[in-house]
């Protein structure tokens, strides 16, 4: 007999958002170097949501604004209208 060894890699992907209130002092422009700096606000928020989502099956590229095909993980900024409805935003 022949050994013959099946692989297979399936990919999941976990996915949340939180809220995050920034002064409006802050300039759209410096947002990103805000939040940088600022991770305190969101980091632990965020690893909490992700505790209660279940995985899903695929890359998660169909999630609002996440495009980076060949990274491991993405995190990314939008600002928010009186709508909901991002104006600003890009890659933390």
């Amino acid at each position: 007999m022949k050994k013959v060894r099946i692989s297979t890699r399936k990919i999941y992907y976990n996915y949340a958002q939180v809220d995050v209130f920034v002064p409006n002092t802050v300039q759209d422009e410096d947002l990103q170097e805000y939040l940088d700096a600022n991770e305190d606000l969101y980091t632990d928020s965020i690893d909490e949501q992700l505790s209660y989502h279940y995985m899903e099956f695929g890359f998660g590229l169909d999630q609002p604004g996440m495009c980076e095909k060949d990274q491991e993980t993405e995190w990314r900024y939008d600002l928010l209208d009186e709508n909901n409805d991002p104006t600003y935003g890009g890659h933390l």
